[in-house]
């Protein structure tokens, strides 16, 4: 027995083994110690800060160890340190505007401006110029990103033309699966518990799989708290237009090889006011959110559980005689139609270190969707409530895995892959848009990256790809809800090519040739019924083919000290688009749309300047251009194409060492151009300019930290239409005037390292 206990103690004892490694950040014209520096270990998402000599501890068990270091006034570093030395030197680069952010969502981690793929990095912490009130609607404000709205509260993203289907989303390492095909809801997430979204710009099947035809948006969540200590913040935001309330917390533990996250949110909007001083009746909404991570770090073998709780209470626009305006708000409970959207999603991630300095990562998740639509106000009441006339219930499981090589010859990198998915759609109301359907996918990749030279790459991969999809017949065929049963196989060859190249003089090149996949979703091959949100009838097609795109993309940049240009063209070909048209029948006093297939072209491009002149440093002048047009092949324009735009945004910002830390103020202009390439059964939509001005303010009260916000959207109370906006066809404006007051608390308490 003694022998026993003893090598028990021994393997626990080895398991737990740690080596301990200091590193020295310098500046590398100076060689002075770079003090207070942030850092950041990206795969266990933990970090820490430089002390007053510039160096930093940390303990793992593998050889090397993926490190992003940060500060301001030096360009972003991002290495994988060799752990050969006990103590190790870093030289940050000076550079006044340089600070970029790691790249999540690509095959492998580099620095945004050095990814061969077009990905732009929103951040979601503290950013006063995020306007609008949905998170969609602060995405928008990305060039190349568009908002197709219902109301002030619902919209989902475009991406250069691209919506619904043809997006993928990725919250806690996996796709989120929430009946997005529906326009009539939004993205089903909440801001907070993000620290950034990186939006990718064109084909990303070769990653993501199906629905990642038109670009992903990949959600990051909050970094844990700095090594041994204790975080907080509380935020509370109130808008005068609809004279809403968003009230946030945030509680982040660290000690040891243990991190704890915890989130929590509560939004409640009235009715929205327009331009013109009436309000939009029942686009009253309120939401609720939580989120929680478990994080554990042992030796090769990092881990986290999470959990996120979503719950969403839209009120539906009905068409009514007085077209949805109101005289007066009656309340924030929204009344019928209203749709009601509950979210649960869990996921693990894990990630495996080996002595050969490969990597494992497996994702594992479950994504339970209910949706309600109360719409009748004689419908049965069950224990005094409102019984749905729609309950759908969608439930989602899902898996990513993903092996990385070690790097080969100082040049090669592999990475294998596969992920899948088996999703569950089941009815559980009267209404019936599509009726019980099972999906499965599966796919495998791999990919390569190639470094010819120290700063310059290529990358290439190919990926295979099945789904499956067994939709169970309902009703009887002499019946107008009728849903044959459906049972069908889909298959994709992918592929994405594509350099990263420094050219002299300042100028850097990417290229890239990419294709991309979607299988028809269920509701496209069997939808049958009325869209409340949408106004509309609309009846599937099963003889709809896979989706398929070719896109070709290029960007050049120029970067100097105070000067930054980049301009980003693209080329997008799809064979076998599908899209909605107007059959010219009326159903239930509401319009026919029936599912079409034709090959289309998309293309368009983005172009950013970004000018911070000398010695005015305080001063960011940032102008950026965005279009997408769409047509078919015969040259009729494809529906719901946004409008191009310009955004100019002048940005000032002074740093004290008084009570007050930082002041900022910016005034941005928009200007939307006349949307007149539109689809036969669209409207035009007029040209229409937006200001938008604000201040934030970080300040000290004794030895508390505080964050003020007072921004205006739309400061001149314009009326006007945005080109998508879902309520344009019944005469109703987007939102007009909005002042937003923001107060944020943060707490950082250190914690004693036993």
């Amino acid at each position: 027995m003694n022998r026993i206990f003893k090598i028990v103690f021994f393997c626990a004892a080895y398991l737990n083994v740690y080596s301990q490694s200091q590193v020295k950040v310098l500046d590398k014209e100076t060689q002075e110690p770079v003090m207070h520096a942030s850092v950041y270990f990206p795969d266990s998402k933990t970090g820490t800060e430089t002390d007053e000599s510039g160096n930093f501890t940390f303990e793992t068990k593998a050889n090397s160890v993926l490190v992003q270091i940060s500060s301001i006034g030096y360009k972003t570093y991002l290495e994988t340190l060799k752990l050969n030395d006990d103590t190790l030197s870093v030289f940050l680069e000076p550079s006044l505007h340089d600070l970029q952010e790691i790249v999540v969502s690509g095959s492998s981690s580099r620095l945004q401006g050095e990814n061969v793929a077009n990905v732009e990095i929103v951040s979601l912490n503290n950013n006063a110029q995020m306007q609008g009130i949905s998170l969609s609607q602060k995405l928008s404000e990305t060039p190349g990103i568009s908002n197709l709205s219902t109301g002030a509260g619902i919209g989902k993203p475009v991406i250069r033309g691209f919506s619904g289907n043809r997006i993928a989303v990725f919250s806690q390492g996996i796709r989120v699966e929430n009946q997005q095909w529906g326009d009539e809801h939004g993205l089903g997430l909440d801001e907070n518990g993000y620290e950034q979204v990186e939006i990718i710009k064109g084909p990303a099947s070769l990653l993501y799989g199906s629905d990642a035809l038109g670009g992903v948006l990949f959600f990051v969540g909050e970094r844990y708290a700095i090594a041994n200590s204790l975080e907080a913040t509380f935020h509370s935001e109130y808008n005068t237009n609809t004279e809403g309330w968003r009230n946030t917390g945030s509680f982040k533990l660290s000690k040891g090889k243990f991190h704890w996250n915890l989130f929590g949110s509560h939004t409640t909007h009235q009715d929205y006011e327009e331009g013109n001083d009436e309000w939009v009746d029942n686009s009253r909404f309120h939401t609720t959110d939580f989120k929680t991570t478990f994080g554990y770090t042992l030796g090769k073998f990092i881990t986290s559980l999470k959990y996120n709780y979503l719950n969403e209470k839209y009120g539906l626009l009905e068409t009514r005689e007085n077209d949805g305006i109101a005289k007066r708000r009656n309340g924030r409970n929204p009344v019928l139609p209203y749709q009601l959207l509950t979210t649960h999603l869990v996921s693990s991630e894990n990630t495996f270190f080996f002595d050969n300095e490969s990597k494992l990562q497996v994702d594992l998740g479950s994504v339970f969707n209910n949706r309600k639509e109360f719409e009748d106000e004689q419908a049965e009441a069950v224990n005094n409530q409102q019984k749905a006339a729609l309950d759908m219930n969608l439930s989602t499981v899902s898996y990513n895995a993903k092996w990385t090589s070690p790097e080969i010859n100082n040049r090669w990198i592999w990475i294998l892959g596969t992920q899948g998915m088996y999703q569950i759609n089941k009815n559980k109301g009267e209404e019936v848009l599509i009726p019980d359907v099972e999906t499965v996918d599966i796919g495998f990749y791999t990919t390569a990256d190639y470094h010819y030279t120290q700063e310059s790459y290529w990358q290439a991969g190919v990926r295979i790809d099945e789904r499956f999809i067994d939709g169970k017949s309902r009703g009887t065929s002499d019946n107008e809800q009728y849903f044959p049963s459906l049972s069908k196989t889909y298959s994709a060859f992918n592929f994405s090519t594509g350099i990263f190249q420094q050219l002299p003089q300042h100028f850097s090149l990417r290229l890239s040739l990419s294709s991309g996949f979607r299988a028809p979703n269920m509701f496209e091959l069997l939808s049958n019924g009325i869209h409340e949100g949408t106004n509309r009838y609309e009846i599937g097609n099963q003889n709809l083919k896979t989706e398929n795109c070719y896109q070709a993309d290029w960007s050049l940049d120029y970067k100097v000290r105070h000067f930054e240009f980049s301009v980003n063209p693209y080329f997008n070909y799809i064979r076998n688009y599908i899209f909605l048209e107007p059959s010219g029948e009326i159903k239930e006093h509401f319009p026919v749309y029936d599912y079409k297939q034709r090959d289309a072209y998309l293309f368009g491009g983005e172009a950013v300047i970004h000018f911070h002149p000398h010695p005015l440093d305080w001063l960011h002048l940032e102008v950026s251009y965005s279009s997408a047009y769409g047509q078919d092949k015969d040259g009729n324009c494809l529906p719901l194409m946004p409008s191009s735009k310009i955004n100019s945004t002048v940005n000032a910002s002074f740093s004290e060492k008084k009570a007050m830390n930082k002041l900022s103020a910016f005034l941005q202009y928009q200007y939307s151009f006349k949307q007149n390439r539109i689809a036969e059964y669209e409207m035009p939509t007029d040209a229409y300019s937006l200001i938008n001005t604000g201040v934030y303010l970080d300040f000290n009260i004794h030895k508390y930290k505080f964050r003020a916000d007072v921004v205006v959207n739309n400061l001149l109370n314009k009326c006007y239409y945005d080109h998508l906006s879902r309520y344009k066809a019944e005469g109703i404006y987007n939102i007009g005037r909005n002042f937003i007051f923001k107060l944020t608390v943060p707490i950082h308490a250190t914690l004693e390292n036993k």
